[in-house]
């Protein structure tokens, strides 16, 4: 990332990013701009700054000694200057340090802009971005990564469990609650669904073993995939027939193939369409769930 662009000439103050880093990095910023978007800024703007040491400095330039780094001080003035291209976040780490600086100066107004991109890593970093949003009241954005959630996910390793320090306890027993609540209650929907029923007629009662054989291993493999995957869609539960032998020898595709009028449930079709209740049921369920971890007064 290069840092030469807030060099003007015209600046009236020094911000100064100092954190780990030598040597120093000095932004020439304007007092205006900086007062207009940070109250806070525009607070320690009214006390006397010690003028600039430095020779590259323009007489009687104030300095203010910056403890954010200089990639994410870069960043934050590029959000906050008019027809700047702002930079890049190439992380969930990143995107926190910039939300802990916009608190800390108070810069609300970029707040919908570094949201946009909480979105983003909502796919691949679930468990951070619930994280994030709760810290910063972004509702939807929670609900979302709760939804996304899968076990593997909520397992920090070693070297980010400072991230741990950022949810309140509230916060991380809302998330604790919801994913057991989400597994007991997707178990027993799954266990619950009437897959396959081999007493629907005659050739499916004949293939009995078969057919509850076939019946146990989808069962088996949904639930497998709802473990992996709690936000699995209909699309996902149709790739689970891919794996399975073909439903009882002796059962038909023919539509011909009913019982008082109904489909013989060994159809393709008809598991395709009890599939396609499940998945829905198992969406009603997250929604269900997740507007009641947010409800709830624990």
């Amino acid at each position: 990332m290069s840092l030469d662009f807030f060099t003007t000439d015209d600046g009236d103050i020094v911000l100064r990013a100092s954190q780990g880093c030598d040597p120093v990095h000095d932004f020439r910023v304007h007092k205006f701009i900086l007062s207009l978007a940070s109250p806070v800024f525009k607070d320690m703007f009214a006390f006397p700054q010690p003028p600039g040491q430095n020779h590259n400095e323009q007489p009687n330039t104030p300095i203010i000694d910056i403890s954010e780094p200089p990639y994410i001080l870069d960043t934050i003035l590029r959000l906050v200057y008019p027809g700047v291209e702002p930079s890049k976040i190439p992380n969930v780490s990143t995107l926190n340090a910039l939300f802990s600086a916009a608190d800390k100066y108070n810069i609300t107004s970029i707040y919908p802009i570094l949201g946009q991109s909480l979105k983003t890593f909502l796919p691949h970093d679930p468990f951070r971005v619930y994280i994030i949003a709760c810290r910063f009241g972004f509702l939807e954005e929670a609900k979302q990564a709760l939804r996304m959630l899968t076990p593997e996910a909520t397992i920090l390793p070693p070297a980010d469990e400072g991230d741990l320090r950022h949810i309140s306890t509230i916060d991380l027993y809302r998330l604790m609650w919801f994913v057991r609540m989400r597994e007991r209650s997707g178990r027993a929907e799954i266990q619950g669904s009437i897959l396959l029923d081999p007493h629907c007629c005659d050739l499916c009662y004949e293939h009995f073993t078969d057919g509850h054989d076939f019946h146990v291993q989808l069962e088996g493999k949904l639930q497998n995939l709802f473990e992996e995957n709690p936000c699995a869609q209909f699309g996902d539960l149709i790739r689970v027939l891919g794996q399975l032998p073909d439903p009882p020898l002796g059962c038909t595709q023919e539509p011909q193939a009913t019982y008082d009028g109904i489909d013989c449930p060994l159809w393709p079709s008809f598991i395709r369409g009890r599939l396609d209740f499940l998945a829905k049921a198992l969406n009603k369920i997250n929604d269900t769930l997740i507007e009641s971890a947010f409800e709830k007064k624990f």
